[in-house]
């Protein structure tokens, strides 16, 4: 079950939104929350899709507690090094920084005065978010744009499918975690609460952890560090919304 999204009282999701109930939206809070993602390996015991559906639920949290509707989730991941693995799909940022750009326009156009980019797959920032954000303010864009990566909020955890990213996941979307698969085999290797480790290498192959980078999720991820983890992230974006100059 989804935390946020399964218990709306009203729908914040642009494209299950009609013109009314978007136009009631717009006027109460002039903001649109858009999430970004990719579709890479987060582990045996997590989905593909991980960093934009993260994203996606951490936003309609956001929109749910102050208003502002929340885009659809953007796949398109760039950079980042699972380029190789299965089911790992990265698209060059040139495009990305075009078509992003051109979404602020739009935003702009139709009324917003405020955007939030949340990239769930971190190396988006830098490779495309970041020089969206500057192109569409050098054209004369004029709504306040936020573009950040959750770990950037205080009191935020970030990493790449392990005790951060997985307790986002079984605070936002336990569904989609399978914590059996993730203990199945050898549990006599347990790194401690702060050691952060790279399983990416070839020597992990068939580890629980292979392809994973942070602390081990096996002992430490949880629902309660992602609620932590989640409710700093949004209290930092609501009090950009509420303060940003429209």
């Amino acid at each position: 079950m989804a935390h946020y999204s399964d218990h709306l009282t009203t729908e914040v999701r642009l494209e299950r939104m009609r013109p009314e109930a978007i136009a009631a939206a717009k006027a109460q809070q002039p903001s649109i929350y858009v999430p970004f993602g990719s579709i890479e390996w987060h582990g045996y015991h997590n989905p593909v899709g991980l960093d934009a559906v993260k994203a996606h639920e951490q936003l309609v949290g956001l929109a749910s507690h102050i208003g502002g509707v929340v885009y659809p989730p953007v796949y398109f991941g760039a950079g980042g090094g699972h380029t190789d693995w299965p089911s790992s799909f990265m698209i060059s940022p040139e495009p990305m920084t075009r078509i992003v750009t051109e979404l602020l326009h739009g935003f702009e156009r139709d009324g917003y005065r405020k955007a939030v980019l949340l990239s769930g797959h971190y190396p988006n920032r830098t490779e495309y978010l970041d020089a969206a954000r500057g192109a569409y303010l050098a054209a004369g864009g004029t709504m306040a744009v936020m573009v950040l990566v959750e770990n950037e909020a205080p009191g935020a955890s970030g990493d790449h499918a392990a005790k951060a990213e997985t307790s986002y996941m079984l605070y936002l979307l336990p569904e989609l975690v399978d914590m059996d698969r993730l203990r199945a085999g050898r549990q006599d290797d347990l790194g401690g609460p702060d050691e952060s480790v790279n399983w990416m290498g070839s020597e992990y192959a068939g580890h629980p952890n292979y392809g994973l980078v942070g602390i081990d999720p096996r002992a430490y991820a949880s629902e309660e560090v992602g609620r932590i983890s989640t409710e700093a992230l949004l209290s930092f974006l609501a009090a950009w919304v509420k303060s940003a100059e429209s």
